[in-house]
């Protein structure tokens, strides 16, 4: 009768247990998940901070107030607005307090949300006279270091728009 012996099956069993542990530590599967979100958190700023630009582009050739552009629903400053609370309408209504609805450059269906959204990974979005702010925070090792170089004043947060000191944990004019 031919077969394997005990030894041979536990030395076969042992290579695939080290090449598997091998494995999953250089493809790091859950950096991978990170990584992916991070990649759809920053698409993200850059399509509502180049959305936003053009309202105000827009806004400021209709003789709009820019108070009224960045801040429909209020229409005074500051506006504050954040992805956790789900409201995704672009009327000025949703969690980014601009029209980006009304726009004729630019198509925005709904408003993204961050891939996790909640207390700790949300986007925030803040106007205070003819600028703004958008904030998110990035989770993976490869990304993160874009929250020291984004020219902000967080290093906890990545921050898009046209003034980055509008949102800050103490001495911004939107304080969270």
């Amino acid at each position: 009768m031919k077969g394997f012996t005990l030894v041979e099956l536990l030395v076969v069993l042992a290579i695939i247990g080290v090449l598997a542990t091998v494995v999953t530590l250089v493809i790091n599967p859950l950096e991978l998940m990170k990584r992916s979100r991070d990649s759809n958190r920053l698409k993200d700023l850059e399509n509502l901070s180049q959305a936003t630009n053009i309202s105000l582009q827009e806004g400021s050739l209709s003789s709009s107030s820019i108070a009224s552009v960045l801040c429909k629903t209020s229409g005074s400053y500051p506006c504050v607005g954040s992805s956790n609370t789900g409201n995704r309408l672009t009327d000025g209504n949703g969690w980014v307090k601009t029209d980006l609805a009304s726009q004729n450059s630019i198509t925005v269906p709904t408003l993204p949300v961050d891939p996790v959204n909640d207390s700790n990974y949300h986007y925030t979005y803040c106007a205070d006279n003819d600028l703004y702010e958008l904030n998110t925070t990035l989770e993976s090792d490869q990304f993160r270091a874009k929250m020291f170089s984004d020219g902000g004043d967080s290093i906890d947060q990545y921050e898009v728009g046209s003034n980055l000191n509008l949102i800050a944990n103490s001495g911004g004019s939107c304080e969270y």
